[in-house]
């Protein structure tokens, strides 16, 4: 096929916004959508390789098909999992390693989108722990369509001789096969997206009709499109419209929609506009596309790809995320990598001396390296778990959790129905209850320390990943919107109208993705509810996330004689985003009398600058997000001092403090 310089453009386009969704800067949270259009391209590409090869001998050779994209993908993919892996050593702790580095054998094996799928790692859940490999999920998409494609081509070219045709007949067959894989593949994706979310995105079948669309492409180039010579003039810009829409869709979409479903069109739409422009009359190249800095970027994509994810989870698990300044760092330091990758492994594989070696060999050398990295990675990850198991003190620390969570309190995500927790006398003259998700619930200790018994009893309401906001919101887990949490919601309600609390301290995680008119319009409906039922509400705002792993942070950094270093495990710029929200919710707040925002902060991130340990070695943090139950319980008589200052005035016996 001839190479189109246009295509290598725009396959820049699609990694740099890959790139850029996952630097965490805020921007183009779209971008993911440069892997619609990576589809697309092999789609097109692969297809007219195999009906250049048909066309030519009449048959396709397997072995020299599956070598070239063996000598073409695994040599960079071996050296970065060889990479990754080594530098974890220095960067992880043996818990974080052993979790983060257990997909490894899946990439080596092609099947890491199956492994993902299996595990339920979710892809767009920014607050789950991420695996240094979760990227070559669609890798294992591609070389499963690899592996079908061919043989699926071939057959169908043998049928077509059952028929009369000409050869261009036999052709004609496979062109409506494409159009009904397309057609079928996209309406089992948009189903499945529905249904299944996490195996519609992780899933060959889902994606087939994003390289049927390819295909499809590459037929309306070799035959060209008529185009009346009125409308001759506008067909110059279909390659610009193809691009705005590819741009356009990072800029549209989020990963808070259900995907891929009908919205992954968009992209796959924009990639086909930009393929099939030739084909039409008055073609003019998109200059940009053409341009040899996106040209060069587009021949060392595959290595920017490879390169981007893990070097941007380890960055963020040294607290290098978050920052412009750190985060290009680490976008310099990818390009570096992938320049070196293309210069020194992808081109002698692919065109150097190393491609000349004979299909079949190359392909028995190429299976049996698989083999020995994938023992390798096997024995490795062993070795990790014993270590592990051994001697790892963070896992007290990650264990570090209020007591109620023994009690199972919290309902699942299928389950609306209210089950309150209650500790204290039945009969106790006064009830404070504490309403939220994890993050709201994580101050128990200090609830339960503040209001004692007898006086007091404390009733507990809780439901994980759900906001005490009036909002809908689309859950990634369950893939849809989090309906059950409304009713929750709305259930929990009428249990305060029924208990009448004297107090209710609530609180919620700021991770939903509300902008600022649904936190100031859905919280202030919560709080004309919840301020009718009782006497005083306590808002307690998000608190901040650190952006990596608090306790393997701290267990990296500790010295030979155990002490917590606590400069070296930091994040600045986390008070951000939440503080924007506590003003959300003060701007509710204020047209409620006996409504108060407590601002607890600045007790975790002192000075704006979040820690994952203290200075005198108490641990923060029992993951990215939630505070030990220990730190917590040291904040008792400083959050106390604040509840008297803030209901003190107004009912001074209110509370009784330690």
């Amino acid at each position: 096929m001839t190479f189109r310089r246009d295509l290598q453009g725009l396959r820049a386009v699609a990694v740099l916004l890959v790139i850029i969704a996952h630097s965490e800067l805020g921007i183009l949270e779209g971008g993911f959508v440069g892997v619609d259009v990576f589809f697309v391209l092999s789609g097109y590409l692969i297809t007219g390789m195999l009906i250049s090869e048909l066309i030519l001998s009449q048959r396709i050779s397997l072995a020299r098909f599956y070598s070239h994209r063996l000598k073409r993908l695994l040599p960079a993919l071996v050296v970065m999992v060889v990479v990754i892996s080594v530098a974890s050593l220095f960067v992880l702790s043996n818990y974080e390693m052993g979790k983060q580095l257990a997909s490894a054998p899946y990439v080596l094996s092609w099947v890491s989108n199956i492994y993902f799928f299996l595990v339920e790692i979710e892809y767009f859940d920014e607050l789950s722990s991420k695996d240094l490999f979760l990227h070559t999920w669609s890798l294992g998409v591609e070389e499963q369509f690899y592996l079908v494609w061919p043989l699926m081509l071939f057959v169908l070219y043998k049928v077509s001789n059952l028929f009369v045709f000409r050869f261009t007949g036999r052709l004609y067959i496979i062109f409506i096969s494409l159009i009904l894989i397309f057609f079928i593949s996209l309406c089992l994706s948009a189903f499945w997206t529905s249904v299944n979310p996490r195996f519609a995105f992780y899933s060959m079948f889902s994606r087939a009709w994003q390289f049927s669309l390819g295909g499809i492409g590459y037929f309306v180039v070799r035959k060209g499109i008529y185009v009346p010579s009125s409308f001759r003039k506008l067909s110059a810009l279909v390659p610009l419209t193809g691009l705005v829409l590819v741009v356009g869709s990072a800029l549209v979409l989020h990963p808070r929609l259900q995907y891929p479903g009908f919205w992954a069109l968009l992209p796959s739409f924009g990639a086909f506009l930009v393929i099939v422009s030739p084909s039409l009359p008055s073609y003019r190249s998109f200059s940009l596309l053409d341009h040899p800095v996106f040209v060069w970027l587009g021949n060392v994509s595959y290595s920017l790809y490879l390169w981007h994810w893990p070097i941007f989870i380890l960055g963020f698990s040294l607290g290098l995320g978050g920052g412009i300044v750190s985060t290009a760092g680490l976008i310099v330091l990818i390009f570096l990598l992938a320049g070196i990758s293309y210069r020194y492994i992808e081109l002698p594989f692919w065109k150097g001396r190393f491609s000349e070696v004979d299909s079949k060999v190359s392909l028995l050398i190429s299976l049996v390296i698989m083999a020995g990295m994938i023992a390798v990675a096997n024995f490795g990850l062993r070795q990790l778990t014993m270590a592990h198991s051994m001697n790892d003190v963070s896992s007290s620390w990650r264990n570090d959790v209020p007591t109620l969570y023994k009690l199972s309190c919290d309902t699942w995500v299928s389950d609306s129905a209210v089950e309150p927790c209650i500790f204290g006398a039945s009969t106790a003259e006064k009830t404070v209850v504490l309403l939220g998700d994890s993050i709201g619930i994580q101050w128990f200790s200090v609830v339960q320390a503040i209001f004692k018994e007898p006086e007091w009893r404390v009733v507990v309401i809780t439901k994980s990943s759900c906001p005490m906001i009036d909002e809908d919101y689309f859950y990634q887990f369950i893939g849809k919107v989090f309906t059950v949490c409304s009713e929750w919601r709305a259930s929990v309600l009428d249990e305060l109208d029924r208990l009448k609390p004297d107090i209710v301290v609530m609180g919620s995680a700021g991770a939903y993705g509300f902008n600022e008119k649904q936190w100031v319009e859905g919280s202030s409906r919560i709080f004309k509810r919840v301020g009718s039922a009782a006497g005083f509400v306590l808002v307690i705002p998000p608190t901040p996330t650190l952006g990596f792993d608090g306790p393997g942070c701290v267990l990296r950094h500790l010295s030979r004689s155990g002490k917590i270093n606590s400069n070296r495990c930091l994040a600045k710029g986390r008070l951000k985003h939440v503080d924007a929200i506590g003003g959300f919710l003060s701007s509710s707040a204020r047209h409620f009398s006996n409504i108060f925002v407590l601002n607890l902060n600045d007790l975790v991130c002192p000075e704006k600058i979040c820690r994952a340990a203290t200075a005198d070695g108490a641990v923060v943090f029992r993951d990215s997000q939630h505070l030990t139950n220990s730190f917590v319980k040291s904040k008792v008589s400083i959050v106390s001092r604040r509840i008297d200052e803030m209901l003190g005035n107004g009912s001074p016996d209110i509370i009784t403090g330690p």
